[in-house]
């Protein structure tokens, strides 16, 4: 398989749109209601691809509170 920055937009975007409709899919098999996410691949942490199903300004606090989390090493205990 070609590393993502090799790749051309139509392949790029064929491989995001099918796993995008794979995570929908296993979420919703699991039992949630309206599942929404941020799929983020790279191969180089400079360039990395993304898919959402989310406003962009959801996405961003989502990914920005997740990696203030990280950073802080503060799991959620469930």
């Amino acid at each position: 398989m070609k590393k993502l920055e090799d790749m051309t937009e139509p392949e790029l975007r064929d491989l995001m749109n099918h796993l995008a409709r794979g995570v929908v899919s296993k979420a919703e098999d699991a039992g949630c209601e309206k599942p929404q996410f941020v799929l983020v691949l790279f191969n180089d942490p400079k360039v990395a691809q993304y898919v959402a199903n989310c406003s962009r300004q959801s996405m961003i606090e989502a990914m920005r509170e997740t990696a203030n989390r990280l950073e802080n090493k503060q799991d959620i205990p469930r």
